[in-house]
């Protein structure tokens, strides 16, 4: 008869396996089994039934837009997969990792992550390769996304081919309704709808609401281009009314927003507005950009539109000025050349000439990448007529736009002189710009050694009052000697020589000490000459960790913090430029150490500031972690943190630069990476990654 452990376990993994095959066609469900899977595993300490669950509720959070969950879960996950080496599991965050990025904008590191959890999966056994369709399907949305249509629907012919030879018909459900969207993207919507309907019938027989409703959506958005705008609500109406009742945030918001489309093409004005601003706070809610600046584009046209009772154009303006800083921070060409073209429209029309031709060559520029990519040799095969079609449009688009150039640089001619007047006086700024920005970064470096300033002295002190106190210790000895000379104690005489001679040993040896934290203070004070050289990344890390807290210290003798290192023994030297690195790690352990005293000065209940150094070898990297568990920092300023010159702390207690510096020696020095990972309140931890192929290790 099984024991309690063994039947909760097997309990574990039913609940785990019931979710795992609910998860897509019924997330809600999932989500509630895959809770009471991890709660089960963690009460009887079972870290394969824990990973999985934590995995599947990772998943379901993704679907719910809630990100941050989502990533808790997929963390916990992934450090379980590790410790089971369990390959397939550790594949599968990487893919789910890919996708939270994606819903974020952060393109590039979907990518990352999705590539890493292929080459995983192009490494297992028959077996564990049964992702591989999906995860081929995700590169290709990222893909589509960034606006590369010839790598995307490279990536998904590769999955759909692969999820036909397995009968996996919800995947080829997904391409197929990705591959319509590609015609739509190119403006092909009657070429759309076949892929729509086909894909609409795999969700449907494989209970996919999530996907239905996004089926739907995508029908109601081709309507709506096609002009068939009583089909194209029908089918948004029916998308939204699933969408709310599975709790599907990002298929609300796209329903919201064509609904809104459409009323605006009836001249339902109002309802246009509700409907756009419910689909906003959604995506604001989901951190959709890409959504935020095209309803941005949407309600600029409406307040543009002079049949609109409530128009203004200043406010239209603005609206696209908002839209436009959105639009390049995620480098969304499409959504750009929009809002560029909208900026032209508006600015045309209040006879703002040089203005508009500025943005029309944006438009034109941003238009003609977007068309380009669209007529790509893997898009023009998908059928020869399409390619003709789309060549006629862009020959007649590229006709059209250098007619309307003419005309501009006609009415603008007279301006030119005044332009280009204007355009040196900027350039001048320009110049003396980067001529203080040089100085303040040379300052930054010179800063850094003031900082190491305290600690060296703590750190010297000691090794001195050694050579101090055995320097005293032998002039005694010395006279020692000589009265057991003179009385002829020959043997007690040899006994105090050999006393002497371990205290010179002494002073020798904190001599050197303290020669060698003068050498490493003037290493760090030298300009650098950039040249790399093998070094121990544990003990510099550990000693400018001492270095910045003895530092901190002298400046305010109340500050106590825990000091917790974990160094890989293993970890064999690093050929870095040791100067460098040591900026890094002196400005990461400054900010470490003022975020706990900032907390500590909070004056909270059972808080005890603790700063972590913890070093680990990979594949062929070395890993530098240092966390605190302070103040941490605001999600909204996050993703400013590496800018120059950009800082949290109160004016005069900090340049902005020095995680600037940091990032720019790491990345562009090192050829490594510098990222951070922070929760408000709570902590904050920054990860360098060194390039140390495995080859560099000694045999």
């Amino acid at each position: 008869m099984p024991s309690v452990a063994e039947a909760t376990q097997d309990k574990v993994d039913a609940l785990n396996d019931k979710a795992r095959a609910l998860m897509v066609v019924n997330s809600n469900q999932a989500l509630l089994l895959s809770q009471d899977a991890v709660r089960l595993a963690e009460s009887i300490h079972y870290p394969k039934g824990m990973a999985a669950g934590l995995q599947t509720l990772g998943f379901c959070h993704i679907r719910h837009s809630e990100h941050e969950q989502a990533s808790d879960c997929l963390d916990r996950a992934f450090v379980l997969f590790q410790s089971l080496d369990d390959v397939k599991g550790q594949a599968d965050i990487w893919q789910y990792r890919g996708i939270i990025s994606r819903c974020l904008c952060n393109y590039a590191a979907s990518l990352e992550y999705l590539f890493q959890a292929l080459g995983i999966r192009e490494k297992l056994a028959d077996a564990g390769k049964e992702g591989i369709p999906l995860n081929l399907y995700d590169v290709g949305i990222t893909y589509r996304y960034l606006g590369n249509y010839s790598k995307a629907l490279d990536y998904l012919q590769q999955s759909l081919a692969k999820a036909r030879k397995e009968n996996a018909t919800l995947t080829e459900s997904y391409v197929l309704n990705n591959i319509g969207l590609i015609y739509a993207e190119s403006g092909d919507y009657a070429h759309a709808l076949p892929y729509y309907q086909e894909s609409l019938k795999l969700r449907r027989l494989n209970g996919d609401q999530w996907g239905e409703a996004g089926c739907l959506d995508n029908r109601g958005n081709a309507h709506y281009n096609l002009g068939d705008y009583a089909q194209a609500l029908s089918c948004c109406e029916q998308s939204l009314a699933i969408s709310e009742a599975i709790g599907d945030k990002k298929g609300q918001a796209n329903a919201l927003f064509h609904i809104g489309s459409i009323r605006y093409r009836l001249k339902n004005f109002e309802e246009a507005h509700r409907n756009w601003e419910k689909s906003q706070e959604v995506r604001k809610s989901i951190q959709d950009k890409k959504g935020q600046a095209e309803i941005l584009l949407c309600f600029s046209e409406l307040y543009g539109n002079k049949a609109y009772p409530k128009a203004d154009t200043a406010k239209a303006l603005a609206l696209l000025e908002e839209g436009l800083r959105i639009g390049e921070a995620i480098k969304a060409k499409d959504t750009l050349s929009k809002i560029h073209r909208g900026f032209y429209q508006l600015l045309k029309g209040a006879e703002r000439h040089q203005e508009a031709l500025l943005h029309y060559e944006a438009h034109i520029a941003l238009d003609k990448a977007v068309h380009s990519e669209a007529m790509s040799k893997k898009v023009l095969d998908l059928e020869v007529s399409h390619r003709i079609e789309q060549a006629q449009k862009e020959t007649e688009a590229v006709r059209l736009r250098n007619t309307e150039l003419a005309r501009l640089n006609e009415e603008i001619q007279e301006q030119k002189e005044r332009t280009e007047l204007q355009r040196d006086v900027l350039r001048k700024t320009l110049t003396d710009l980067k001529a203080t920005q040089s100085q303040l970064v040379q300052s930054e470096k010179m800063a850094s050694l003031g900082e190491l300033t305290a600690g060296i002295a703590h750190e010297i002190q000691n090794p001195l009052n050694f050579v101090n106190n055995f320097s005293e210790v032998s002039v005694e000895l010395c006279k020692e000697i000589r009265q057991e000379q003179e009385a002829g104690r020959l043997a007690e005489a040899q006994a105090l020589l050999d006393e002497l001679v371990e205290s010179l040993y002494k002073i020798q040896q904190h001599g050197r000490r303290a020669e060698a934290i003068v050498k490493g203070m003037l290493q760090h004070s030298r300009s650098s000459t950039g040249q790399k050289e093998p070094t121990d990344v544990n003990a510099l890390a550990n000693e400018y960790m001492r270095l910045a807290y003895h530092g901190l210290r002298a400046k305010d003798q109340s500050f106590n913090t825990a000091l917790a290192t974990e160094f890989d023994e293993q970890l064999h030297k690093v050929s870095v430029v040791p100067q460098e690195l040591g900026r890094v790690l002196l400005n990461l352990f400054n900010n470490a150490f003022y975020a706990v005293q900032q907390k500590q000065k909070q004056g909270l209940e059972d808080y005890r500031p603790e700063v972590r150094l913890r070093t680990r070898r990979l594949d062929d990297a070395v890993e530098v972690r240092v966390r605190d568990n302070g103040t941490g920092i605001p999600d909204k300023v996050r993703d400013k943190i590496f800018q120059p010159f950009f800082t949290t702390k109160p004016s005069g207690q900090g340049t902005g630069l020095g995680l600037s510096l940091s990032y720019d020696i790491i990345t562009k020095g090192h050829g490594g990476k510098l990222r951070v990972e922070s929760r408000e309140g709570e902590y904050t931890e920054f990860i360098i990654y060194l390039p140390a192929p495995v080859a560099e290790a000694p045999r």
